[in-house]
């Protein structure tokens, strides 16, 4: 994983007022899946075997209808596991949890909650964090998923309120996470 998980916290339920349905639903996942997967060579099907999971599941969490925030980890654990295997590029397998994260943070500010507490977690402190964020708002993928994706927006681009309040978060997440320079007085 790409951050340290603290405990299963991907899985412990959503937050309140959040169906498993909910627009936007999965989409940041779904791409960092989907790429991921391409990246490997695989085909749907065959990670699905891999991952001792069905096909149609694969192409839930891929189209983003299935959250993968909302997947048991060790199911996920199987699915990056089938994928390293199968040598899809190491970042994008790392970058999944950061993904799901991304998803729940959208899923909880389309909900009208304040996503404040997912944004302690140290997940929202990875550098792909804001990128995969910002993708999802601006329909340009950070340049090591260019090769298996096509630009577009994540989310849909008629929802301009929710586009609008996710780039007020990026902007706050990217002022914090930002390297500071200290001046030093001589």
């Amino acid at each position: 994983m790409a951050a340290p998980i603290n405990g299963d916290h991907l899985t412990q339920g959503q937050p309140a007022g959040l169906s498993r349905h909910a627009t936007p639903g999965g989409a940041v996942a779904g791409a960092v899946l989907r790429s991921a997967r391409l990246s490997s060579g695989l085909s749907r099907k065959l990670l699905a075997a891999a991952a001792d999971v069905t096909e149609a599941t694969l192409g839930s969490w891929e189209d983003g209808s299935e959250p993968l925030a909302f997947v048991p980890m060790p199911l996920i654990q199987r699915l990056e596991m089938a994928l390293r295997g199968a040598g899809a590029e190491p970042r994008l397998v790392a970058e999944l949890a950061v993904a799901a994260w991304c998803d729940l943070v959208i899923l909880v500010i389309a909900a009208a909650e304040d996503p404040s507490r997912l944004l302690a977690d140290p997940l929202a402190a990875d550098p792909a964090f804001c990128e995969l964020l910002t993708w999802s708002v601006t329909g340009q993928p950070p340049a090591r998923y260019r090769a298996y994706t096509a630009p577009g927006q994540l989310l849909p681009a008629a929802n301009r309120a929710l586009i609008a309040k996710i780039t007020v978060v990026i902007h706050a997440v990217s002022a914090r996470t930002q390297p500071t320079i200290q001046v030093r007085e001589r």
